[in-house]
């Protein structure tokens, strides 16, 4: 299981960072999940990366993000490279992180970091 549920925004709803992505998160999140983590549970989270981590997870990618992700991919697979990849969280999330407090969810994006780095026991027993 990769994905989490949450109450976020008076509803519970899953957030999930997909595999497939990780690397382009990483790249716009300027470093590994697992140093992102690492800052989160020291306490070192910012504002730019709860934002990125809880909308990535709840919305993914959008339309225009995936398709520069299959250039990007493509465009590897010829030996060429491609220009960074920048995240920008949706709007929605940004409103709820400005109207609730963005510290109130540096937990839950410590959790979706925690489960997209390690997944979780039953993934790594095979049960998932």
């Amino acid at each position: 299981m990769t994905k989490i549920t949450s109450l976020y925004d008076g509803e519970h709803r899953e957030f999930e960072i997909k595999r497939e992505f990780v690397p382009y998160i990483e790249q716009s999140l300027g470093r590994s999940l697992y140093a992102v983590l690492k800052d989160f549970t020291n306490g070192h989270w910012t504002y730019p990366d709860v934002a990125q981590v809880i909308s990535f997870a709840l919305k993914g990618p959008s339309v225009t993000d995936r398709q520069t992700i299959g250039y990007a991919r493509q465009a590897a697979k010829f030996g060429f490279a491609h220009p960074p990849f920048h995240y920008k969280p949706h709007p929605d999330v940004i409103a709820v992180l400005e109207r609730d407090g963005h510290g109130n969810f540096a937990d839950l994006a410590a959790e979706i970091l925690t489960i997209a780095v390690f997944g979780d026991k039953e993934s790594v027993d095979g049960e998932a």
